[in-house]
């Protein structure tokens, strides 16, 4: 998928990471561990160096509310409520980025 979305040029680039929830059909899925995550992160950016690779679901899964994920080759985040299942706050999120000295 890396490799398509390259040779397509995409501007912006979501990565989830399942997140197994009670009552759906992947329930009992064993979730990806964080070295799996960043390692794909790593990838969809080493491939896709001018895309803008969003973290989406999953960060939950990430310690440190995803920061090596930030590190890793991921340059945005879906925050807040924007997700189906709880995520980071805007108000937090602002506050790591501050102190990774990504925003002033």
């Amino acid at each position: 998928m890396a490799l398509t979305l390259s040779q397509l040029k995409v501007y912006s680039i979501p990565i989830n990471a399942l997140m197994a929830i009670k009552g759906t059909p992947f329930e009992n899925n064993k979730p990806l561990s964080e070295d799996e995550i960043l390692r794909c992160l790593a990838f969809f950016r080493y491939i896709n160096p001018q895309s803008h690779i969003r973290l989406a679901a999953g960060r939950k899964l990430l310690s440190n509310n995803g920061i090596k994920a930030f590190q890793s080759g991921c340059s945005a985040t879906i925050t807040g409520n924007m997700l189906t299942t709880s995520g980071s706050t805007i108000k937090g999120d602002i506050k790591m980025f501050k102190e990774m000295g990504r925003i002033v």
